[in-house]
């Protein structure tokens, strides 16, 4: 494992830098040298010779070659490429490796993201923009996600293969194209997608829910499979079958949900798997014959049927994605795959489908019942064929053994965080006029408690009650949002004494009297109130917002 030492190497060479004064052949040098994976800006140019053209075989329509690239790898360097207005600090790359068509520009130090294995789009100086995280930052995301597994240290040792540290050259030039096509997804339909705040109460548990999530997975296995259009068909009924019995069950917000993360994740998962297709029979550029696990593109049928496997995998929860096999990970990943089945099926019996999902209403699921063309009978019985399966109660079994243990895993989360009385701090808003609050956090780590109360997870959380009434982590640990208490609570990486909390809130002793312009660092949160009454108590804080 590489992976410290390099990052040894790293730290060193950045204290070097800070203990000198730069030369001008040394600010030469900086702009010559990449601390990005090269081998991802090769991987990055052979997607850009399938995309940035008028001919682009992935979609019809779409051409990649004004959208512009970040690689980046957290406080180390920003790679941009192919940017028109570069933000300030970027200076033109002299080093040897090339882009074709597009100028790199590099910046040390400080990076637009801070955060690792953030691979999506964002504007950069008012220009969306493809976002790639760099090789050790994707990394950094399966060891952080090895290391907080709560497996026994012997068996995860055990258990641990190279595939877990590595990367997949293919995976990787599949993700490229992923979130390039999310540029022009957004470009062409900006205002369609799903709303994360259905994650407070989707029904991620729910045992109909997550067997007809497998019984799908199988049916658009067989679809992808079809070597007839006749079987392929067949197969398709029997998906639309499960899904509307499955959708029965589901209220509208989370079936919309599920229709918009399939048209923002499902059709750009699609595009990977078109990406295959594309690649097949090309030769690639040299810089390709040293990556890891390289072997052309003669033959990628191998990598279609690992997309159709790990498509069936996800759709029977059997990947584990971010240790959370109770919350909205699993679940996101599902959409992701199903999405991308569903949109090769219409490509096997709707040629021409893709300009129809671009309109505001159109999902998948409808283009896909109108392709199909299925019977009130011939659904019946596929369903019932289904539900006769050898292997169906011990699904449902699986299932029902799976509710019961998120169930107790949100009880002690909920307990970890709620009986925790040092450490930990409460924010309280109950006296703030409030119709919505704004949170920033990541879908991946939402955990629905009941009806109103959510924990956050995963990643440093943000919300802004009102103008000048907030907090943000620093650190990431989960936060308890009750929105009929109207609280936040959350555990603190360490204690806080009372004499501490009023030195830092510059005050002689605590009151009930509220404080002006409070700006409150505590470990791991800072919390910022025009006016809050703050109080202690065995180490527990709370700040409770306050206009007198």
């Amino acid at each position: 494992m590489s992976s410290p030492n390099t990052k040894w190497s790293t730290a060193a060479v950045l204290v070097c830098c800070l203990l000198s004064v730069p030369t001008r052949s040394e600010d030469h040098d900086l702009s010559s040298k990449l601390l990005i994976d090269p081998l991802l800006i090769a991987q990055a140019a052979e997607v850009w010779l399938v995309i940035a053209t008028q001919e682009n075989q992935l979609w019809p329509g779409w051409d990649a070659s004004k959208t512009p690239l970040l690689l980046y790898l957290p406080g180390e360097q920003d790679v941009l490429i192919n940017h028109p207005d570069p933000p300030e600090g970027f200076v033109p790359y002299t080093g040897p490796v090339e882009f074709p068509g597009g100028r790199i520009m590099v910046k040390n130090g400080p990076t637009l993201i801070e955060y690792d294995g953030q691979n999506t789009s964002r504007k950069i100086n008012g220009v969306e923009t493809l976002v790639v995280a760099d090789t050790l930052s994707n990394r950094m995301n399966n060891i952080r996600a090895l290391i907080q597994d709560p497996s026994p240290t012997d068996e995860k040792v055990r258990e641990l293969e190279y595939e877990a540290l590595g990367s997949d050259v293919y995976d990787s030039m599949g993700m490229i194209a992923h979130e390039a096509f999310h540029v022009y997804q957004y470009r062409k339909a900006p205002n369609k997608g799903a709303s994360e705040v259905a994650l407070r109460t989707y029904p991620v548990l729910a045992v109909d829910n997550n067997v007809g999530f497998a019984l799908e997975g199988d049916a658009l296995a067989e679809v992808l499979r079809a070597t007839t259009p006749q079987e392929a068909r067949a197969a398709a009924v029997r998906w639309l079958a499960v899904r509307r019995d499955r959708r029965s069950h589901l209220d509208a917000e989370a079936i919309a949900y599920e229709d918009g993360t399939e048209f923002n994740e499902g059709l750009a998962k699609y595009v990977e798997y078109r990406m295959t297709g594309a690649l097949e029979g090309r030769t690639p550029g040299p810089g390709m014959k040293w990556a890891q696990g390289f072997h052309g593109y003669q033959d990628l049928s191998g990598v279609r049927e690992r997309l159709i496997d790990q498509m069936v995998k996800h759709m029977r929860g059997e990947i584990n994605v971010n240790n959370d096999p109770y919350g909205s990970s699993p679940l996101r990943m599902r959409l992701y795959y199903s999405g991308m089945a569903v949109a090769v099926l219409l490509e096997r019996l709707s040629p021409g489908w893709h300009e129809g999902i671009l309109r505001p209403r159109a999902t998948l699921t409808e283009l896909a019942e109108q392709a199909i063309g299925a019977s009130p009978e011939e659904l019946a019985a596929a369903l019932s064929a289904a539900r006769s399966a050898p292997s169906y109660r011990s699904l449902v079994r699986t299932k029902e053994e799976l509710e019961a243990e998120g169930k107790k895993r949100i009880e002690t989360l909920l307990a970890e965080i709620c009986e925790r009385t040092e450490g930990s701090v409460t924010i309280d808003y109950t006296e703030l006029k409030v119709s919505k609050v704004g949170i920033a956090y990541t879908p991946f780590g939402v955990v629905g408690v009941d009806a109103d109360q959510t924990i956050y997870r995963m990643v440093p959380v943000r919300a802004r009650v009102q103008p000048g009434y907030g907090f943000k982590q620093t650190e990431a640990a989960p936060v308890l949002h009750d929105r009929k208490q109207k609280t936040f609570r959350m555990p603190l990486r360490d204690r806080v004494a009372r004499h501490d909390l009023e030195k830092l809130l510059g005050v002689e002793s605590l009151s009930e009297s509220s404080i002006r312009n409070v700006e409150l660092e505590l470990p791991g949160v800072k919390v910022s109130a025009r006016r809050a009454i703050v109080t202690w108590d065995k180490g527990h804080v709370t700040v409770s917002f306050s206009y007198r």
